[in-house]
């Protein structure tokens, strides 16, 4: 018989001996039973080091179980087996609450054979579970590891904002499985305002429209449950992940974001005036950055972070963006040295209040709007004990990074990736850059975190399990030797043929990050110029308009060609090895991963034969010679290739808008207009992404357009280098005919298109032997 002896009146000692508890019998059939006073006369689980446990205490006292090998106060963890009298005892010690937890979870996965994964476990059967010669004591190379969860909106899988206290909870439960430490929610600020200014900005009456919402977009921020529901899950989701000790950074300082607007309501009252805004960016009132020149503005800031602290948060971590995106002034030097005198301001304000706690600044704007010499002028002003730069996109192409930031050596780090953008929801990981800037973090001491700051969650699961594994040890730094463990604890069936997929498409994976799709710049440009760097764009950007190159465009265009045909040299095998799985034997995993993997490759097709076809339309152009019977047939085949994508798509319920909303819907009461919110968050400039409904909403229809319009210039001979007008009655047809008409027409037939699949990936892989 087997017993578990937790300390009474520790509750996160007793949640743990339930997680055990749990587990075990998952595995043998056998509920152990929970004690608070260890008895003789069975084999035992003790949970807690002798800081927590009498009995533990008395075991080492007794000179029975040698001291702990862990630094209390940490996240390391011990796990020690001992034979007394013929019974058995499993002793776990954590340094801390969170380390209690990893060494539970731990010992399922190293002597039970679980495996743990966002989207559920790998919990195999046994008759029992060794308990003698275990000795098995882990510490972490990194101090600070996690994930953030952002505010977009669309499908469910991807974004948290539509999670439930369920959903939740197996995350936080997932996050202690994979022994990261933190989180954080940037999903808006709920009802912050309400419970810090109750006299000025009331909860909005029962499915009120917001005044500063904006139709048609991600600014669009109506309300899908109740304001009020919205501050008591985020009060229950903090309060379940303290308790387990999920460390969670309070943010501070300039907070309005579009995704954190100010309510209408509080400007009117208060009339904050604001930084100046000289781009585009944030134009509405609400999205302006208070005046923080003046101390109301920066008292009033902090008050929100007060509040939050206060009802459902701790003030060990804070984390602020500055004036993040925000081009203040024309002039680049009264510019940044505004945006220094913010993280002057913000800096100061909360080593005031809150001398000790860390204050991580987060790199977003350093690598889109400084330089490299920039960022070393504001770390030489802040205080390297308290302040900790946090690069989450460590990950990205761009030169403009740690490697440059950091060169006076003398400050505390996070190296983070960011898997950008929202449009990009595939199998997307940078990892030459990944693997070689991870390895010179790993060699500086002081960098002292590995975070994942996604738009989307759960987009890549190969990605959140190589982070996991390497902001603990970053042992499997190399992707196609981590491939090989992820293969083998992830797959119980095909898994020889599963793996063969994954490794024939890491090259084109790798070509994804930072990257994006033709559907969406197809609605991008529709609006304004404010991608130009996009390679797709002078083609699609045909709706309404169609620019010429310039030579920049022509090079960038060129240098993209290469990088997807080199990445597309190996994609036919593996959809021909996709294609001959049996699908029918598919578990759940083997579903989401090989049509993650199938949609990932029929995307980079697309984006490849546009790319091909933008080029050879201007060679076109210049040679009278051609007729443009090579730009007609790719035409064709890129059409081909969004019906493609759409029947891939249409298999797997993780990408209908459709049951996204009725997922919703069976949660809590939800929004009865919602519906149009919610189209709205997805179909737009920056979120078009993987959505089935889109596909006969929105993309084909608009990509006929185009087709026909090109096809009609190159029958005329039409050569002149000039813009495509295009009627803006038919380009908005689509979209308009989306809005108007109800969701659920839209949605797919999952089953016909999941018999139809092996065709389908089968097609792929002909037209890439073909066109690539």
């Amino acid at each position: 018989m087997l017993k578990i002896v937790y300390p009474a009146g520790r509750e996160h000692c007793q949640e743990a001996a339930n997680v055990f508890a749990s587990l075990y019998r998952q595995i043998t059939d056998v509920t152990p039973a929970l004690i608070t006073e260890a008895e003789d006369d069975c084999d035992l689980v003790v949970i807690g080091g002798d800081d927590e446990n009498v009995f533990t205490h008395k075991m080492i006292m007794e000179a029975k179980v040698p001291a702990f090998r862990i630094r209390y106060g940490t996240d390391d963890y011990h796990l020690y087996s001992i034979k007394e009298n013929d019974r058995r005892i499993l002793f776990l010690a954590g340094g801390n609450t969170r380390a209690l937890f990893y060494a539970v979870y731990d010992y399922f996965e190293t002597y039970g054979g679980c495996s743990y994964f966002w989207d559920g476990d790998i919990i195999p059967k046994a008759e029992s579970l060794p308990m003698e010669d275990i000795d098995r004591a882990e510490s972490s190379r990194f101090q600070y590891r996690g994930l953030r969860y952002f505010a977009h909106r669309s499908l469910t899988r991807f974004q948290a904002e539509q999670w439930d206290l369920d959903d939740w909870k197996k995350e936080l439960d997932w996050l202690l499985k994979k022994r990261f430490n933190l989180y954080m929610l940037r999903i808006g600020i709920d009802d912050i305002f309400q419970k810090t200014f109750p006299d000025i900005v009331p909860y909005p009456k029962k499915w009120e429209p917001i005044p500063e919402a904006i139709d048609r977009s991600y600014d669009d921020r109506n309300l899908f449950w109740s304001l009020e529901y919205r501050g008591q899950l985020r009060k229950e989701i903090l309060s379940y992940g303290r308790k387990r000790g999920l460390m969670h950074p309070e943010d501070c300082g300039t907070m309005t974001h579009w995704y954190s607007r100010t309510p209408q309501a509080f400007l009117d009252a208060v009339k904050p005036g604001f930084v100046p805004q000289a781009n585009k960016n944030y134009r509405e009132q609400t999205g302006l950055v208070w005046d923080i020149c003046q101390d109301k503005n920066m008292d009033n800031y902090f008050k929100l972070t007060q509040t939050h602290i206060k009802e459902y948060g701790s003030p060990e971590l804070f984390h602020t963006i500055g004036l993040a995106e925000r081009v203040c002034y024309p002039d680049r030097k009264r510019n940044q040295e505004l945006k220094l005198y913010a993280y002057r301001r913000i800096e100061n304000r909360v080593h005031k209040e809150y001398p000790n706690a860390p204050l991580l600044l987060a790199s977003w704007d350093f690598q889109c709007f400084w330089d490299s010499e920039e960022v070393p002028e504001l770390l030489r002003t802040l205080n390297p004990a308290n302040t900790i730069l946090f690069d989450y996109t460590s990950d990205t192409a761009s030169e403009n990074n740690f490697t440059k930031w950091l060169t006076d050596h003398n400050f505390r780090w996070i190296f983070g990736i960011f898997q950008a953008l929202e449009a990009s929801n595939e199998v997307r990981g940078n990892y030459p850059v990944i693997e070689q800037r991870l390895a010179e973090a790993v060699k500086d001491p002081l960098c002292i975190g590995m975070i994942m700051w996604p738009e989307q969650s759960h987009a890549d699961t190969l990605m959140l399990e190589y982070h996991a594994a390497n902001s603990w040890r970053p042992e499997h730094i190399s992707i196609k030797d981590f491939l090989k463990q992820f293969c083998r604890k992830r797959y119980r069936m095909q898994r020889e043929t599963i793996s063969a997929a994954w490794q024939t498409m890491l090259p084109l994976i790798r070509e994804g990050s930072w990257g994006t799709t033709w559907f969406r710049d197809w609605e991008n440009c529709r609006h304004s110029d404010c991608y130009p760097d996009f390679v797709y764009k002078p083609l699609t950007s045909s709706v309404p308009l169609m620019r010429a190159f310039d030579a920049r465009t022509l090079s960038k265009a060129k240098q993209m060609y290469d990088r997807w045909v080199n990445g597309l040299h190996s994609a036919p095998e593996s959809m021909r090895i996709l294609a001959s799985l049996n699908w029918n034997d598919a578990d759940d995993f083997l579903k989401r991963d090989a049509i993650d993997l199938a949609r990932t490759a029929t995307v980079r097709l697309g984006n490849f034969l546009a790319c091909d076809i933008a080029l050879r339309m201007e060679q076109w152009r210049k040679n009278t010679d051609d007729n443009g019977t090579e730009i007609l047939r790719r035409l064709d085949a890129l059409f081909e290739v969004v019906h493609l994508l759409h029947a891939v798509v249409s298999a797997h319920k993780d990408f209908s808008l459709w049951e996204s909303l009725l997922d919703l819907q069976r949660k809590q009461e939800t929004n009865p207009a919602f519906e149009h919110t919610l189209k709205g968050n997805a179909n737009n400039g920056y979120c078009r992404t993987m959505i089935a409904e889109l596909f006969p909403a929105c993309y084909l229809p608009e990509f006929r357009i185009l087709k026909d319009r090109i096809t009609k210039e190159i029958n005329a001979g039409n050569r002149a280098d000039e813009t495509f007008v295009f009627d803006e009655k038919e380009v908005n047809a689509p979209s308009d005919h989306f809005f108007a008409t109800p969701l659920k027409e839209f949605a797919p037939d999952f089953d016909a298109a999941y018999k139809q699949l092996p065709q389908t990936i089968a097609r792929v892989a002909e037209l890439m032997e073909q066109y690539c």
